[in-house]
């Protein structure tokens, strides 16, 4: 049965109360409503500018929603990750972790425009590496994406939509930036899952590699100065960490990436939340 608006706002009014029993009562008692209340729910969200208030209905509405998430989870993973755009959508449906009511279309949209802008370059580019340096030029000088300088562990710099909007990321957020624009232009972008610090690879017909820093301007490094890099951090080198990374090992690596950046920030329920859902991929998942 709806539930009255009323009975919604008076709720809402108890998440301020300090004593703990009563926050949790209400928090059960929006479960049992379900989602009819998360429009209510989302539109005092986006009004009030009480910090604590607008946290509390963020977890209201994470809670509720959070079955019918946990639900898109498996079906994401019976369908599999097998190829970039299956990645997209993976990377995009974990915006709805971070906040269930976004749209996602908009930025999908975005990662088109940045495409179709950068065109013009790479048709004009006269070989493959140029037009490798055209996407780069274009996405690093002409549209401001750069590697956060503070913050690091931040999910924010992780969920793809911020990324987008803020033009800041780390390493793999970065990556999936040139993969994904690189995508639509039919541009040979790899993901390769170097230990510490995600890479890029593009491989010409010639079979050349080049290695790609997404966090540095996109600048191309020698393999020996990413085995120096390795050594200097105590790890043994081996080829295996310049292979092209699957879509699905991707994935999970974007997924502990979010994971350790929630624990960072002490938000230990949405890093347990993650992590179970993580679990729930890799046992479910196509093989």
């Amino acid at each position: 049965m709806q539930q009255s608006p009323n009975e919604i706002a008076s709720l809402i009014y108890l998440l301020d109360d300090p004593e703990p029993y009563v926050r949790s009562s209400v928090m059960n008692r929006f479960e049992e409503i379900g989602e009819s209340a998360v429009p209510q729910l989302d539109q005092v969200k986006s009004r009030t500018k009480d910090p604590d208030l607008k946290e509390a209905l963020s977890e209201a509405i994470q809670r509720i929603t959070f079955d019918s998430f946990q639900q898109d989870v498996v079906t994401l993973a019976e369908d599999g990750i097998f190829s970039l755009e299956d990645l997209e959508d993976a990377v995009f449906t974990f915006s709805r972790f971070d906040n269930p009511t976004i749209r996602t279309r908009p930025f999908v949209q975005m990662l088109d425009q940045l495409a179709d802008e950068a065109a013009p370059y790479i048709h004009k580019a006269e070989s493959e590496r140029k037009k490798m340096q055209a996407l780069i030029g274009h996405l690093y000088t002409r549209q401001g994406f750069d590697g956060c300088q503070g913050d690091y562990l931040n999910p924010r710099n992780t969920y793809l939509h911020h990324v987008l909007n803020t033009r800041t990321g780390i390493p793999l957020s970065l990556a999936f930036i040139i993969l994904f624009t690189g995508r639509r232009l039919q541009l040979p972008f790899h993901g390769v899952n170097m230990p510490l610090h995600f890479l890029v690879k593009f491989v010409t017909v010639n079979n050349e590699h080049l290695l790609i820093d997404p966090f540095n301007n996109g600048a191309v490094l020698s393999r020996e100065q990413c085995n120096q890099f390795l050594r200097k951090s105590g790890i043994k080198v081996y080829d295996q960490y310049y292979e092209s990374a699957s879509p699905y090992s991707m994935f999970t690596r974007f997924l502990r990436n979010l994971i350790n950046g929630h624990n960072e920030l002490n938000e230990n329920i949405k890093a347990e939340r993650l992590g179970k859902l993580l679990s729930l991929l890799e046992s479910t998942r196509v093989q």
